[in-house]
């Protein structure tokens, strides 16, 4: 059965029979994009990498549109991907 997260920073549903999760606002800006688990993990390995490394910011993009997230915003959306990741994985 799927399940509708609406996070503070990632928002969609997750399918775990199939593994993916739909994205549809990052930042609370729409955006449409279907990830599967591996896709989740390398985003959350990318996120991690940032955080061990002492940086402050992170520039996403959205489709075609870049997103600047400070420090704060990228801990939290590590912390919602793992949440997703437990679902989906």
């Amino acid at each position: 059965m799927n399940q509708f997260i609406a996070g503070s920073m990632i928002s969609g549903e997750a399918d775990p029979d199939a593994h993916e999760f739909t994205v549809t606002e990052i930042k609370s800006i729409p955006t449409h994009s279907v990830w599967d688990t591996r896709q989740v993990e390398d985003v959350y390995e990318l996120l991690t990498r940032v955080i061990n490394s002492g940086q402050d910011s992170l520039v996403i993009s959205t489709g075609m549109l870049p997103l600047l997230l400070n420090r704060t915003e990228i801990e939290k959306l590590q912390a919602e991907l793992s949440s997703i990741l437990a679902l989906i994985r």
